[in-house]
């Protein structure tokens, strides 16, 4: 069996964090062999696997990046994310148990060292993109670079009073380590429903407080410019806006956006909530640990499977129906055995 992570063009912390919780949780359970390919902490449930190997799925969560994969009898689904990722491509709502990246802090033994941080962690592309470390200078706060080792990252936000983060799993790690923590939503929208689906599992609403684009070229591609960059009428009309967004004027706004949002009230799921979810994860890894294989063909979705109820899976029924209704998540969504 393999370990899969997406991995791009630069490291990501929540892909990344694969590599130190599942040794810990299932030491001698990886041997390299392709036959069998494991899917844990990511949005990586979608087409982009090939149809042959066997995917073995702890976790992990549909995002919408991709098509939606074609489950057969080579998928066996122990939990997924969420019940929003359930729903979305048929499957139990009560298989939506939550992120596995819950579990690291227990797993690695890390508790908050009460520092007296403010943090902020971008989302890695607005990292590469923007100039966050100039407007965390000018906001007082400490930028935690989402593409740097993971074990100095669990280290930094463990040493913070309060977590400000674009990045999903900065949340679920402060969240998990009793860090206060304040959303900021993404600035490229494809990134925000993967937020419900975990706080669903968590019983919380994330309050989202909203940043700026720090340069224009993490503003061209996080606002889908490039789609309209061919049309010179498009342009004319945003000219002088253009030319109005000068490097200083951006970084400054950036900056100030980041200092009122540093402000605003943090949030903490409760500890029934979060040792709920972290229960019922260990449970699942326990029967992963003694029989990976187990119900192959059980968890095959079928229509009018128990448990989808059809408001929900209509909500989530294509990609695009998805993007649009996440700005904000709705009430957390009551899991099929909570009932």
């Amino acid at each position: 069996m393999i370990l899969y992570r997406w991995q791009g063009s630069s490291s990501n912390f929540g892909d990344e964090l694969n590599t130190i919780l599942w040794p810990r949780l299932l030491p001698d359970f990886f041997d390299g062999d392709p036959a069998i390919r494991f899917l844990g902490i990511g949005s990586v449930l979608d087409q982009r696997h090939s149809s042959q190997p066997i995917k073995l799925v702890a976790g992990s969560g549909y995002g919408g990046y991709d098509g939606k994969p074609q489950l057969d009898e080579n998928w066996i689904i122990h939990w997924v994310r969420g019940p929003r990722t359930a729903a979305a491509l048929g499957l139990p709502i009560a298989l939506g148990l939550g992120d596995p990246a819950v579990l690291v802090p227990p797993a690695l033994g890390l508790e908050a060292a009460a520092g007296q941080d403010i943090g902020f962690m971008p989302h890695f592309e607005s990292a590469a993109w923007g100039a966050w470390q100039q407007a965390a200078d000018r906001a007082g706060v400490r930028l935690i670079d989402p593409r740097g080792a993971p074990l100095a990252i669990l280290q930094a936000i463990g040493a913070c009073k309060l977590l400000l983060s674009e990045a999903l799993h900065g949340v679920i790690i402060a969240d998990a380590l009793r860090v206060p923590w304040i959303a900021t939503r993404p600035l490229a929208r494809v990134h925000r429903p993967k937020w419900c689906d975990w706080a669903d599992t968590m019983a919380v609403r994330p309050r989202f407080r909203s940043l700026p684009a720090s340069t224009l070229f993490e503003w061209a591609a996080t606002s889908q410019l490039s789609l309209f960059h061919a049309t010179r009428s498009w342009l004319g009309r945003r000219e002088l806006y253009l030319k109005q967004m000068s490097p200083e004027r951006l970084v400054t706004r950036a900056g100030h956006a980041l200092w009122l949002a540093s402000h605003a009230e943090p949030q903490l799921s409760t500890a029934t909530a979060l040792d709920r979810c972290q229960s019922r994860m260990l449970d699942a890894v326990h029967t992963l640990r003694t029989n990976p294989l187990r119900g192959r063909s059980a968890f095959v979705p079928r229509p009018g499977v128990p448990g989808s109820s059809a408001l929900l899976a209509s909500a989530v029924s294509s990609a695009s129906t998805v993007r649009s209704a996440s700005d904000q998540c709705t009430p957390a969504i009551v899991l099929a055995s909570e009932r």
